[in-house]
């Protein structure tokens, strides 16, 4: 096993059992595994091989799946990638290749039960009579849960208490001040933290625009969850885990507990929705499907429609009834519709006819150009004179977005702008990339988003 975390000295030792072995090697870790000097190499394994997490995105960038293809191909090794919701753009990419693709079409065991899936309609205030955060439907299933002695999972993929800080009467935001994103609320520590520098500002109890005291704190985080649930069920376990979870009580550190069933609620964002096995799990309750939806990214959709098959995949793996309650505020949108239901086809045809109306992935190869100065005026220069730049010496099949702000435009006291380039020939927008100044830019072929 190797990792990140290991000390210097445990990597190299598993470095040099490796290098020097003389019996067959198995080679387990994240992406960084692959530079393993694994000799006689025979196969490669990327299991969950749509995490986005397997493409670096810090110096040096690199596809954990690119390079296992290409180290497969030199080796002449073979690579299997499993996912139970592929990427849209993998899947084609296989299908167009002749790949072989294994479909796992029954469940590992012959006597597991489906889940009642029950979708709840969050612009229906009268579905949120007991609580402004879960709905009768969501309270009541996880009452008769709690009280069969039974656990129950609930998801939400943000953390913190709110991710908003308004003023009723001007409508003043608390914004950070190096990253003009807004502060998000931790209840806990009663303080406003930049989930991007993680700059801390005190809570204001007036407006420091108007001075009026109408402070309100907007949207649902995993922290204000577990508040909320620690008020219906008083008497229940309750842990949650996220990025803000302490060293002690991390998942890995509360795996035996949750496998045992000694805590009975479950709280988290996507650290939960993957991966975990608990026989005791009964109920899964997502508390906003669609939170995902509003970003501005092609991938938005995929991304929403991963997490739901994931997170309701961790019921319904025995022999035991369970539930799955899905809160949304759009829940006729395919990716929560076709999530619930685990249904890839239909999501899968749905998102390549779309993809190919607006000409991205796996139809267009995608290049994102990203300038950062430490002024908005320079970077908006810079951008506008090498988008004029590039747009004059490409070929006409090539299709520039931009420049505009980046999705997070000031992170640290910098200012960032971006141009997206599409082209059907992947070696057009290599061919970009020298052209770039050698400094202020950074470039990423095939993003893994375009935030």
């Amino acid at each position: 096993v190797t990792h990140s975390t290991m000390t210097e000295s445990a990597r190299h030792q598993v470095w040099q059992s490796l290098l020097y072995a003389d019996s067959p090697q198995v080679v387990i870790g994240p992406r960084s595994a692959l530079f393993s000097p694994v000799p006689n190499l025979g196969l490669i394994i990327i299991d969950e091989c749509h995490e986005p997490s397997f493409k670096q995105e810090q110096s040096p960038r690199y596809s954990a799946l690119r390079g296992a293809a290409m180290l497969a191909r030199f080796a002449d090794a073979r690579l299997v990638l499993g996912s139970a919701t592929p990427n849209v753009t993998d899947y084609y990419l296989a299908t167009t290749a002749d790949a072989p693709i294994v479909q796992l079409d029954r469940p590992a065991r012959t006597d597991t039960v489906a889940p009642t899936v029950t979708l709840v309609d969050m612009t229906k205030k009268l579905n949120f009579t007991r609580s402004s955060l879960f709905s009768n439907d969501m309270i009541t299933a996880m009452q008769h849960t709690i009280e069969a002695g039974h656990q129950v999972l609930l998801f939400h993929n943000r953390r913190g208490t709110a991710p908003m800080t308004l003023c009723e009467s001007c409508g003043w935001s608390a914004l950070c001040d190096r990253c003009f994103v807004p502060m998000t609320l931790h209840g806990d520590r009663f303080e406003l933290r930049c989930h991007i520098c993680d700059a801390v500002q005190r809570v204001p109890t007036a407006c420091p625009s108007c001075g009026e005291a109408q402070i309100i704190h907007k949207g649902i985080g995993t922290k204000l969850i577990h508040e909320s649930v620690a008020k219906l069920f008083p008497r229940a376990r309750i842990e949650r885990f996220d990025g803000d979870s302490d060293q002690d009580a991390t998942l890995d550190k509360q795996y035996q507990a949750l496998y045992d069933g000694d805590i009975d609620i479950i709280i988290g964002t996507q650290v939960v929705a993957k991966g975990l096995d608990l026989p005791h799990l009964r109920m899964v309750g997502v508390v906003q499907a669609d939170a995902g939806l509003a970003l501005p990214d092609y991938l938005s959709s995929e991304r929403t429609f991963q997490l739901l098959a994931q997170v309701t995949g961790r019921v319904g793996r025995n022999e035991h009834p369970s539930m799955v309650v899905v809160q949304s505020y759009q829940p006729s949108h395919p990716a929560v519709q076709c999530g619930i239901t685990s249904d890839y086809m239909q999501f899968y045809e749905l998102t390549l006819a779309e993809r190919q109306r607006a000409k991205f992935p796996p139809y267009t190869h995608l290049l994102k150009l990203v300038c950062v100065y430490k002024t908005e005026s320079a970077a908006i220069r810079a951008a506008q004179q090498v988008s004029r730049e590039l747009r004059g010496s490409c070929p006409s099949r090539i299709e520039f977005l931009g420049p505009t702000p980046a999705f997070y435009e000031r992170v640290r006291d910098s200012y960032r702008w971006q141009i997206v380039v599409k082209s059907p020939v992947r070696a057009d927008l290599v061919s970009i990339i020298p052209k770039l100044p050698a400094q202020h830019w950074q470039f990423e072929l095939d993003p893994a988003n375009l935030l």
